[in-house]
C-alpha cells in the first residue's frame, strides 16, 4: 500500500512538471532602447522580460521593462485568449519610472481620475497560412488617457497591419504601418496617447538573424522606425538572451 501511494505521487509530480515544461514561457531581451507603436519609451542600455502561462486557449503572465540607471521602470500584467486566426489581450500596464509626471505612486490604485496605470485592449487577426498578414486594433480602455480636463478617458486607438516579407529558420523580415486616433476627443483637443494628432505615426522595418554558437541560440535583432505624424526616427538593436 505504502508503495502504491508513493508511486501515484511520482506521477502527480511528473504530470506536473509535464504540465509547467509545455506551458510555462518566459524570455529576456537586451536592448540599446524600447520602442513602442511610434514612441520611444526608454533610451540607454534596456532589458525586457516576459514570463506567461498557457493552458488550452488562455494565456496570462507579467512583462517588466527597466534601463541600467534606473529612469524607466514598467510592470505589466496581461491575459489573452487565442482562435484560430484571432487573439485577444488586456493589458494592466504600469510605470513608475521616477521622472514620471503622473501618479506612479500608488500601484493598487484604480480610480480613473487619478491611477497613473492604463489598461490596453489588444485584438489580433492573421487572414491566412499563404497571406499571413497580421491586422490589430488596440484602445486605451482605462486609466491615464484622459482628456485635458480629466473628467472623460479618450480612448486612444493604434490599428497596424504587419507582413513577414522573409521568414527561414535564420532570418525574417517584417514591415508595420500603423496610424492612431482617438475615438472620443474633446472640442479644440487633437492629441491621443500615442501622438501629438491623428495619423500615421508609425511605420517600420523589423530584421531578425538567428545566430548559433555550439548548441546556444542568440537571436538578433534590428528595428528601424519612423513616426512620420511627430517627424521622428528611432533605431533599436536587440539580443534576445534566453527563451523558453
Amino acid at each position: 500500500m505504502i508503495l502504491l501511494c508513493a508511486n501515484v505521487h511520482a506521477q502527480d509530480n511528473s504530470t506536473e512538471d509535464n504540465f509547467i515544461n509545455q506551458n510555462l514561457h518566459s524570455a529576456l531581451q537586451l536592448r540599446n532602447s524600447h520602442l513602442w507603436r511610434g514612441q520611444e519609451v526608454a533610451a540607454g542600455l534596456t532589458y525586457t522580460g516576459n514570463i506567461y502561462l498557457e493552458y488550452e486557449n488562455f494565456y496570462g503572465g507579467f512583462w517588466a521593462g527597466g534601463t541600467a540607471d534606473g529612469s524607466y521602470k514598467e510592470f505589466n500584467n496581461y491575459a489573452g485568449f487565442k482562435t484560430g486566426k484571432f487573439s485577444a489581450e488586456l493589458w494592466d500596464i504600469y510605470n513608475f519610472s521616477p521622472k514620471a509626471t503622473y501618479n506612479n505612486k500608488e500601484f493598487f490604485n484604480y480610480k480613473a481620475s487619478e491611477t497613473g496605470r492604463f489598461w490596453d485592449l489588444r485584438t489580433y487577426y492573421t487572414i491566412s497560412k499563404q497571406f499571413p498578414l497580421m491586422l490589430s486594433w488596440n484602445t486605451v480602455v482605462f486609466g491615464r488617457d484622459r482628456n485635458l480636463a480629466n473628467t472623460e478617458n479618450r480612448y486612444s486607438t493604434f490599428v497596424s497591419a504587419e507582413y513577414p516579407f522573409l521568414k527561414s529558420d535564420k532570418w525574417s523580415i517584417s514591415g508595420r504601418a500603423g496610424y492612431s486616433f482617438a475615438l472620443n476627443n474633446s472640442e479644440n483637443e487633437t492629441s491621443n496617447f500615442f501622438a501629438s494628432k491623428a495619423g500615421l505615426n508609425e511605420v517600420s522595418l523589423i530584421f531578425s538573424r538567428n545566430f548559433k554558437i555550439l548548441d546556444y541560440k542568440l537571436p538578433l535583432g534590428l528595428w528601424t522606425m519612423w513616426n512620420p505624424v511627430d517627424n521622428h526616427a528611432f533605431l533599436q538593436f536587440s539580443v534576445e538572451v534566453y527563451s523558453f
